[in-house]
């Protein structure tokens, strides 16, 4: 492990408040104008978060539909109480895929600018105890119910530290199915080219469980991610898929409770996912020289963990991900803050308006100048829904462009219901006005995250 990762690894972090039930946080400080410029990432995201000011945001309440301009909002809608929950992990590549540096910050009641989580040498996390997510203790805010052990989101992974609720990862839990459908095909034991249906019913859609993947990443479709799951189910795949990540040392990734007759039924706290697993799932399929991590029980997880052929069939569908909405933008593209200046998939376009059409979904805005613009691949997969907001991939530079190289993941509560206050007197929410579903300050959060990977490939470090 080379000395910059050490580095930041030993991070001191200071000592994690405890939930006090019935009492609220205190308020947050005001924002000092200068700051000193961050000499680690751990730092850089800290600075990033404070600067984004997720706990300024506006929330438009737990049921989807009704705010901003609904009946039953408060008009105008308030500042909430505390901030949306959130978890980041970015883990920095030299040009050969070995980690330079690793950090994760989080955000939650008690720390509402985000904390620093320790990372031990396997980069996994050793002061955080993970708790189930429950959106009853999510909206109940610190007057929650205090945690017991059968909240714990992965029994055994942790009983003291940081207790922190892992959000549900929206879509981005599909990353897992691709990635065990790809690994079993390379040990041959699934062949992509079986016919699979989308559902048990006569009529149903049959198509080859690689173009199913397809588009289950790609467009994030529900159909082909159910027809998926009911193929694993059939194949008694779904507990060799959970067995087979708690064996990487990735305990904290797991699919729970769907259903086997049509793979339905995706929950909140049985579907899981946390950053830095993620983040280290997506370095295997990046591929880098050595021991990428070492698990618990001492298996070392190399690049050939992951035969050759399905990283680079991961790699290549992340890279055709159309939706570039929430730490990217281009699908938005100057309608709102720019994030990592990624290029959005010419294939999804119109040729002549340069409009994103996706899934039926017309973003309704010009992509073609942001491409232009645009630094960097981002392979990745997002999740959008009303409560949740997740995304995660890898950044890489195109040809000519300044170098960084980085896995980002970050997972959070701040979906479509967080509202940034400067839209919070519109009429309509802005997903329905001008498909800008997220909030602008995730773009923020990115383009920072890409600013300080720039400026550190920059500096050497």
């Amino acid at each position: 492990m080379s000395p910059g990762l050490c580095l930041a690894l030993a991070l001191a972090v200071a000592a994690p408040g405890k939930l006090v039930p019935g009492k609220r946080p205190p308020a947050s400080p005001a924002r000092p104008v200068a700051r000193p410029a961050p000499t680690t990432l751990a730092e850089a995201l800290l600075l990033a978060l404070d600067e984004v000011g997720l706990d300024e945001l506006v929330d438009a309440g737990p049921e989807e539909g009704r705010c901003p301009g609904g009946r039953g909002c408060p008009i105008p809608l308030r500042r909430a109480a505390f901030p949306p929950w959130l978890d980041l992990a970015v883990i920095r590549l030299d040009r050969r895929g070995r980690a330079i540096e690793a950090a994760n910050v989080q955000v939650d009641w008690n720390t509402p600018r985000g904390r620093v989580v320790l990372l031990d040498a396997n980069l996994a996390a050793s002061d955080v105890r993970f708790r189930r997510w429950s959106a009853e203790r999510a909206d109940l805010g610190p007057k929650s119910p205090p945690f017991t052990d059968s909240d714990d989101l992965a029994p055994g992974l942790g009983t003291g530290g940081h207790d922190f609720m892992a959000p549900y990862p929206a879509s981005l839990f599909k990353l897992l199915i691709a990635f065990h459908v790809e690994r079993r095909a390379a040990q041959g034991a699934i062949a992509l080219s079986a016919e699979v249906p989308d559902g048990p019913a006569p009529d149903a859609e049959w198509r080859t469980v690689d173009e199913w993947l397809e588009l289950m990443i790609t467009e994030s479709d529900n159909r082909a991610t159910k027809a998926l799951l009911r193929f694993l189910h059939v194949r008694g795949e779904m507990d060799l898929l959970n067995s087979e990540l708690a064996g990487l040392g990735l305990s904290t990734l797991r699919i729970d409770g769907t259903l086997p007759n049509d793979g339905s039924r995706w929950a909140p706290g049985e579907i899981q996912a946390t950053a830095m697993d993620m983040a280290r799932l997506i370095w295997l399929v990046t591929g880098g020289p050595g021991v990428l991590w070492r698990t618990p029980s001492g298996r070392a997880v190399v690049r050939e963990t992951l035969p050759e052929s399905a990283r680079a069939r991961l790699k290549r569908v992340l890279g055709y991900q159309a939706r570039h909405e929430i730490l990217s933008t281009g699908s938005t593209c100057g309608a709102v803050a720019a994030g990592i200046p990624a290029a959005v998939p010419a294939h999804f376009l119109d040729v002549e308006t340069g409009d994103e059409t996706v899934g039926g979904i017309d973003y309704g805005h010009d992509v073609r100048p942001c491409n232009i613009a645009a630094e960097v691949r981002f392979l990745h997969k997002t999740g959008l829904t009303w409560n949740f907001a997740s995304d995660a991939g890898l950044v890489e530079p195109l040809p000519g462009k300044p170098f960084r190289r980085y896995v980002v993941a970050m997972i959070s509560s701040a979906g479509t219901r967080w509202v940034d206050p400067e839209r919070a007197a519109a009429a309509r929410h802005p997903c329905e006005e001008a498909s800008i579903c997220a909030s602008q300050r995730l773009a923020r959060l990115g383009a920072a995250i890409d600013a300080w990977a720039v400026r550190a490939s920059a500096a050497g470090r």
